[in-house]
């Protein structure tokens, strides 16, 4: 019965370690996936707004002539360009461009770039950005977790000490209240950003 129960436990310790990899391995691909989908989100939405707040770029007014639309599935996408005026009558693009969705003949407040790219300027686009941002930093936060989470199944003692030092009281209080800050800024922002988008024209 003992050497019975000694080879079963033998055939089932390759399973558990097996399994352990697996864990790990998934938890490393979640961890990465999710922050760098937080960081390059939250860092790309930030630099947006430079435009949607007029601190960066020439404010102008774009009429939009034609859209543009590329790209299959999740890829597609659909450019719009026509001829931007600078407020001050100094500046002329006749194709610039702009990655929504309009009408022709639409005018629009925006922000060109040195790429004669514009952004749309005003409470929608700021909110809706803001809101992104929330949402980076909630994702980022998942993919750190899910990354001690793994170092701490391949390395139980160390991973251990890492964690409670990292999730101490201090740090999870902290954690706590800028994950709740970022899920009512998520909420907030969100919903002024889609008023505001339905009041575009």
């Amino acid at each position: 019965m003992r050497a019975g129960r000694a080879r079963a436990g033998t055939r089932s310790e390759p399973r558990t370690r097996l399994g352990r990899i697996g864990l790990v391995l998934f938890a490393v691909f979640t961890g990465v996936l999710f922050s760098g989908l937080g960081i390059g989100g939250a860092v790309g939405l930030a630099d947006g707004m430079r435009y949607s707040t007029r601190l960066s770029g020439t404010p102008g007014l774009l009429r939009i002539t034609y859209c543009e639309t590329s790209g299959t599935g999740k890829q597609r996408h659909t450019d719009c360009y026509g001829v931007f005026r600078s407020d001050d009558h100094r500046l002329t693009e006749p194709y610039a461009s702009i990655g929504e969705s309009f009408k022709p003949g639409t005018v629009l407040p925006v922000q060109r770039d040195a790429r004669s790219h514009c952004y749309l300027v005003g409470v929608a686009p700021t909110a809706g950005r803001l809101a992104g941002i929330c949402a980076g930093v909630v994702a980022l936060v998942g993919g750190l977790a899910a990354l001690c989470g793994a170092f701490a199944t391949a390395m139980p003692r160390l991973g251990g000490r890492i964690g409670a030092a990292l999730w101490s009281p201090g740090v999870g209080r902290l954690l706590k209240g800028l994950l709740l800050a970022c899920g009512i800024g998520f909420a907030v922002f969100g919903v002024t950003g889609v008023i505001g988008w339905l009041a575009m024209p």
